[in-house]
């Protein structure tokens, strides 16, 4: 999991039946404590507006703990009162590329929530990732965030 250390910046799309589409900057850091396999996680997105200006969206600080060789769990509390414990699988490809897929297996403070998955690409200096989930209004599982950063 080192290789997701420092900072990555870029923008994203936020969509779901309810809410209008949006397009946001993304910063993501990710900080090592010691030798532990848990990397400290901090996520703040900014919509953009149409004038260009921006407002913050969306801001969430948890952990990324790797569990195995092949397996990890991300836990995190986000500013609308929500926490959530996801986890899955990682797969190294190469050093610099590899993959993590994330299904939520705790939901708490958000009674709306039935579904969450996140999916994390990284291939050098680029990490991609989505989000899908499925809420009770929408109980079918559909994208809700894409983005692609870049390493600072």
């Amino acid at each position: 999991m080192q290789q997701f250390l420092g900072q990555w910046q870029g923008t994203g799309i936020a969509q779901f039946p309810s809410i209008q589409t949006t397009h946001y900057r993304d910063l993501l850091i990710f900080e090592a404590h010691g030798d532990d396999p848990i990397l400290k996680v901090e996520q703040k997105t900014w919509r953009i507006h149409d004038d260009l200006s921006e407002s913050l969206l969306h801001w969430e600080s948890g952990f990324l703990r790797q569990l195995s060789d092949n397996e990890c769990e991300w836990i995190n509390a986000q500013n609308n009162g929500r926490t959530e414990v996801l986890r899955g699988t990682i797969k190294v490809n190469t050093p610099s590329t590899f993959q993590i897929k994330l299904r939520g297996v705790v939901f708490s403070n958000d009674p709306r929530m039935l579904n969450s998955e996140r999916n994390l690409t990284v291939d050098n200096k680029t990490l991609n990732y989505t989000m899908n989930m499925a809420t009770t209004a929408y109980p079918t599982s559909q994208i809700h965030l894409e983005a692609t950063l870049t390493h600072l």
